[in-house]
Protein backbone atom coordinates (compact mmCIF):
# COMPACT_ATOMS: atom_id res chain seq x y z
CA UNK A 1 0.00 0.00 0.00
CA UNK A 2 1.19 3.32 -0.85
CA UNK A 3 0.89 5.75 1.51
CA UNK A 4 1.32 9.74 1.70
CA UNK A 5 0.16 10.31 -2.03
CA UNK A 6 2.41 12.96 -3.46
CA UNK A 7 3.49 11.34 -7.18
CA UNK A 8 6.78 11.05 -7.90
CA UNK A 9 5.80 7.43 -9.50
CA UNK A 10 7.71 3.95 -8.93
CA UNK A 11 5.72 2.78 -5.84
CA UNK A 12 6.79 5.63 -3.31
CA UNK A 13 5.37 6.86 -0.81
CA UNK A 14 6.14 10.21 1.66
CA UNK A 15 5.42 9.44 5.67
CA UNK A 16 6.28 11.22 8.78
CA UNK A 17 8.30 14.73 8.17
CA UNK A 18 11.85 14.57 9.90
CA UNK A 19 12.51 18.62 9.39
CA UNK A 20 14.41 19.33 12.57
CA UNK A 21 12.56 22.86 13.37
CA UNK A 22 15.25 23.56 16.72
CA UNK A 23 18.44 23.11 14.45
CA UNK A 24 19.18 26.92 14.45
CA UNK A 25 18.88 27.17 18.14
CA UNK A 26 21.09 23.70 18.31
CA UNK A 27 18.19 21.77 19.79
CA UNK A 28 16.35 18.84 18.11
CA UNK A 29 12.11 19.31 17.21
CA UNK A 30 9.91 17.38 15.25
CA UNK A 31 6.81 18.42 14.01
CA UNK A 32 4.99 15.46 14.25
CA UNK A 33 3.03 15.45 10.61
CA UNK A 34 2.89 11.73 10.24
CA UNK A 35 1.87 11.68 6.79
CA UNK A 36 3.13 13.85 3.81
CA UNK A 37 -0.30 15.01 1.89
CA UNK A 38 0.15 17.56 -1.25
CA UNK A 39 -0.95 20.75 -1.38
CA UNK A 40 -1.39 21.47 -5.13
CA UNK A 41 -1.96 18.92 -7.81
CA UNK A 42 0.78 16.46 -9.50
CA UNK A 43 3.12 18.28 -11.44
CA UNK A 44 3.06 22.02 -9.98
CA UNK A 45 4.96 22.92 -7.26
CA UNK A 46 2.47 23.04 -4.28
CA UNK A 47 2.61 18.87 -4.92
CA UNK A 48 6.17 18.70 -3.29
CA UNK A 49 4.57 21.18 -0.57
CA UNK A 50 2.61 19.25 2.33
CA UNK A 51 -0.29 20.35 3.33
CA UNK A 52 -0.12 19.25 7.05
CA UNK A 53 3.14 20.99 7.90
CA UNK A 54 4.18 23.38 5.26
CA UNK A 55 7.31 21.36 4.96
CA UNK A 56 8.82 20.10 1.19
CA UNK A 57 8.46 16.42 0.64
CA UNK A 58 12.27 16.29 0.72
CA UNK A 59 11.70 16.65 4.61
CA UNK A 60 9.31 13.60 4.80
CA UNK A 61 10.87 10.04 5.19
CA UNK A 62 9.99 7.89 1.75
CA UNK A 63 8.99 4.73 1.41
CA UNK A 64 9.31 2.22 -1.13
CA UNK A 65 6.32 -0.57 -1.43
CA UNK A 66 7.38 -4.14 -0.61
CA UNK A 67 9.75 -2.64 1.89
CA UNK A 68 8.91 -2.56 5.70
CA UNK A 69 7.85 0.95 6.76
CA UNK A 70 10.65 1.95 9.60
CA UNK A 71 8.11 1.58 12.48
CA UNK A 72 7.32 -1.73 11.11
CA UNK A 73 11.52 -2.41 11.66
CA UNK A 74 11.98 -1.07 15.05
CA UNK A 75 8.71 -2.36 16.44
CA UNK A 76 9.39 -6.17 15.53
CA UNK A 77 9.82 -8.18 18.61
CA UNK A 78 12.31 -10.58 17.25
CA UNK A 79 14.76 -8.06 16.94
CA UNK A 80 18.31 -9.05 16.15
CA UNK A 81 21.09 -6.51 16.76
CA UNK A 82 23.01 -4.92 14.02
CA UNK A 83 26.90 -5.51 14.65
CA UNK A 84 28.57 -3.29 12.00
CA UNK A 85 32.57 -2.71 12.08
CA UNK A 86 33.83 0.07 13.43
CA UNK A 87 36.99 2.24 12.62
CA UNK A 88 37.05 4.57 15.73
CA UNK A 89 36.39 1.38 18.25
CA UNK A 90 35.78 -1.67 19.20
CA UNK A 91 33.39 -3.91 21.02
CA UNK A 92 34.51 -5.70 24.27
CA UNK A 93 34.12 -9.37 25.68
CA UNK A 94 30.30 -8.39 26.63
CA UNK A 95 29.75 -6.75 22.91
CA UNK A 96 29.81 -2.91 24.55
CA UNK A 97 31.20 -0.18 22.55
CA UNK A 98 34.53 1.29 23.53
CA UNK A 99 35.67 3.81 21.24
CA UNK A 100 39.35 4.62 20.29
CA UNK A 101 39.92 0.95 22.35
CA UNK A 102 43.10 0.35 19.17
CA UNK A 103 43.69 -1.53 16.68
CA UNK A 104 45.45 -1.96 13.23
CA UNK A 105 43.32 0.79 11.33
CA UNK A 106 44.15 3.58 13.67
CA UNK A 107 46.80 5.81 13.46
CA UNK A 108 47.54 8.45 15.88
CA UNK A 109 48.74 11.61 14.65
CA UNK A 110 52.55 12.73 14.64
CA UNK A 111 53.44 15.17 17.65
CA UNK A 112 56.77 17.04 18.07
CA UNK A 113 58.62 16.85 20.81
CA UNK A 114 60.47 19.91 21.87
CA UNK A 115 63.64 19.88 23.89
CA UNK A 116 63.41 22.27 27.48
CA UNK A 117 66.32 24.35 25.43
CA UNK A 118 64.13 24.21 22.10
CA UNK A 119 61.71 25.95 24.19
CA UNK A 120 63.47 28.41 25.41
CA UNK A 121 65.65 29.30 22.30
CA UNK A 122 62.16 29.64 20.01
CA UNK A 123 60.31 31.29 23.05
CA UNK A 124 63.40 33.68 22.76
CA UNK A 125 63.31 33.75 18.81
CA UNK A 126 59.56 34.43 19.35
CA UNK A 127 59.73 37.39 21.11
CA UNK A 128 62.19 38.95 18.69
CA UNK A 129 59.98 39.02 16.24
CA UNK A 130 56.56 39.91 17.44
CA UNK A 131 55.78 36.80 17.21
CA UNK A 132 55.04 36.50 13.76
CA UNK A 133 57.07 35.49 10.88
CA UNK A 134 57.20 38.29 8.52
CA UNK A 135 58.86 38.10 4.72
CA UNK A 136 61.51 40.57 5.64
CA UNK A 137 62.77 38.33 8.51
CA UNK A 138 63.24 35.04 6.33
CA UNK A 139 66.99 34.59 6.06
CA UNK A 140 66.86 35.08 9.87
CA UNK A 141 63.93 32.82 10.25
CA UNK A 142 65.69 30.02 7.96
CA UNK A 143 68.88 30.25 10.12
CA UNK A 144 67.01 30.35 13.37
CA UNK A 145 65.79 26.84 12.10
CA UNK A 146 68.73 25.04 11.21
CA UNK A 147 70.52 25.94 14.26
CA UNK A 148 68.08 24.91 16.36
CA UNK A 149 66.93 21.96 14.51
CA UNK A 150 63.41 22.60 13.63
CA UNK A 151 61.58 23.16 10.35
CA UNK A 152 60.15 26.83 9.71
CA UNK A 153 56.50 25.30 9.55
CA UNK A 154 57.18 23.38 13.15
CA UNK A 155 58.26 26.78 14.48
CA UNK A 156 55.20 28.81 12.69
CA UNK A 157 52.89 26.57 14.32
CA UNK A 158 54.24 26.61 17.82
CA UNK A 159 54.72 30.33 17.72
CA UNK A 160 50.90 30.40 16.72
CA UNK A 161 49.73 27.52 19.45
CA UNK A 162 51.96 29.81 22.19
CA UNK A 163 51.55 33.37 21.12
CA UNK A 164 48.77 33.94 23.53
CA UNK A 165 50.02 32.10 26.44
CA UNK A 166 53.98 32.47 26.93
CA UNK A 167 53.79 35.96 24.66
CA UNK A 168 52.09 37.53 27.69
CA UNK A 169 54.66 37.22 29.99
CA UNK A 170 56.52 39.60 28.55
Amino acid sequence: RLRGGGGGGGGRGYTQCLKNHAAGIGGHALDGCGEFMPCGEEGTLDALKCAACDCHRNFHRREVEGEPSCLECHHRKDKKRLMLPSRSGELDDQGVYMPNAGGPNLKKRFRTKFTGDQKERMLAFADKVGWKIQKHDEAEVQQFCNEVGVKRHVLKVWMHNNKHTLGKKM
